[in-house]
């Protein structure tokens, strides 16, 4: 794991998966790429073994070669880590590569599981492989057989004998209901990807839903499509959920009532431009439509950075802007300054992204390719740095997979209980509660004290009855 991460939104990066290939127009300019190709020639090598053979030159480009390195020595990183942190998983591929097994997914989320102080932030553009593992049932129970392979191994660090304990005494699946510090995401650059993944990241179980639209490369409505003649033809409830009716319910009076649910909708939308030699323009509207549209539906927006180009022109110390190649460059500090040659003005705003965004030539914006650092994070004079709340996120309809025969459930449930633990919970939660405690366990059945509780455990599924003494 990396000691601290540039990106503005974790603060941690976990990539226990090293490669990629591309997918989409968003991966022309993929960062990963050139940081892989670097680091396979570290002098160090155990770390140029992990980014081996990853990348290689093709034509005139640096691009991957589809291989794909498991790091396993890389797993239990996060276990060592004992405050808690927002970490990135695999900012070097995708978890879900189709190259990458299902059992090693698996023994992902189960470390994830094993370290709910840590709040995990998933990035994907797989998005039918996401959707079809973490709404499996087969799956879940793998990722419960590799939990418990990891707790059941002593050389696993991070857990403490009590922990392991706990863990072992436990009736309960972690992969019952979605894991709480799992933020599953998918990128977008444009319209199109978004009307692609954005519908299969919903239909996916998650506790946190987002994207990142980085690098925005289009105009993205998160509302619907437009109508030619004004309006909206469809609207997409990613925002704000689909309204629609629950599982009914009978009244005391016979009655059966629908109640009225949401349905699964965005979290959190990250957004910024692109940063890199040769880097493609954002358009400040297109990122203004998005920071509306979040505060409108109430849906926290991060707004990463501008990129290469930004809104500001570079001036001189007289506030005259700079032209030629010292453009976003000081004038003051002499190791800055480029060679003297012939100035050229400033590179004007690209026609076709401006329509794109439906704006006519009397509305054209102008930009500056200044750098990333020259650039900024401040979107008409101020940053954004919402992140969503633990605690405002709802569970949604549907996000409860059914259990499965072979589900790592140790023991029965409240509803799943053995004759024996029936019946006797039966009689301690009735009048005579106290009189049955008080004529002592029954045979074979131990107490335990937990807390401020008083625990019998059943000797036939170790299922436990509470009183509060």
């Amino acid at each position: 794991m990396s000691a601290r991460s540039s990106i503005e939104w974790t603060d941690m990066t976990w990539s226990p998966v090293i490669g990629c290939d591309r997918v989409s127009r968003g991966c022309d300019g993929c960062y990963a790429i050139r940081t892989a190709h670097i680091r396979s020639h570290n002098p160090n090598q155990k770390v140029a073994a992990a980014f081996a053979g990853t990348t290689h030159q093709s034509g005139d480009r640096l691009d991957w070669t589809g291989r794909v390195n498991l790091l396993e020595d890389r797993l239990t990183d996060p276990l060592r880590r004992r405050a808690p942190l927002r970490i990135f998983v695999n900012s070097q591929s995708d978890l879900f590569h189709d190259q990458v097994p299902d059992a090693f997914i698996a023994q992902v989320l189960a470390v994830i599981a094993l370290t709910p102080r840590h709040t995990y932030q998933v990035l994907t553009k797989r998005h039918g492989r996401m959707r079809a593992l973490l709404n499996s049932a087969d799956f879940r129970v793998q990722c419960e057989e590799a939990e418990a392979a990891l707790v059941a191994d002593p050389a696993t660090p991070g857990l403490s004998r009590y922990e392991r304990e706990q863990y072992r005494t436990r009736w309960w699946s972690s992969f019952a209901d979605p894991l709480a510090n799992l933020w599953l995401g998918v990128s977008v650059e444009d319209q199109k990807t978004a009307d692609l993944r954005i519908p299969a990241l919903l239909e996916t179980r998650a506790a946190v839903r987002w994207i990142s639209a980085e690098p925005l490369l289009g105009p993205i409505d998160l509302d619907g499509p437009l109508h030619p003649m004004g309006g909206r033809r469809k609207l997409t409830y990613w925002l704000t959920g689909r309204p629609g009716l629950g599982e009914p319910r009978t009244t005391d009076t016979g009655l059966q009532m629908h109640p009225l649910v949401t349905g699964p909708r965005l979290d959190w939308v990250v957004a910024g431009g692109e940063s890199r030699p040769g880097a493609r323009p954002v358009h400040p509207d297109w990122l203004r439509s998005l920071r509306d549209a979040c505060a409108s539906a109430e849906v926290p927006f991060l707004f990463k950075q501008w990129g290469q180009w930004g809104p500001d022109a570079p001036l001189d110390r007289d506030g005259r802007i700079v032209k030629g190649p010292a453009a976003g460059r000081d004038p003051g500090r002499r190791r800055h300054r480029l060679p003297a040659r012939r100035p050229r003005p400033p590179r004007r705003p690209r026609y076709r992204e401006a329509v794109r965004a439906r704006h006519d030539r009397a509305r054209l914006t102008q930009v500056y390719s200044v750098g990333k650092g020259k650039s900024g994070r401040e979107l008409d004079g101020r940053t954004h740095d919402a992140y969503p709340s633990p605690g405002r996120v709802r569970r949604r309809a549907g996000d409860r997979l059914p259990d499965r025969r072979g589900s790592r459930l140790r023991r029965p449930g409240p509803d799943q209980d053995c004759p024996e633990s029936a019946a006797i919970r039966a009689q301690l939660t009735s009048t005579t509660a106290r009189e049955v405690r008080a004529d002592g366990r029954r045979d074979g059945w131990s107490r335990r004290r937990r807390g401020k509780h008083l625990v019998d455990l059943c000797p036939s599924c170790d299922t436990d009855t509470k009183e509060k003494r």
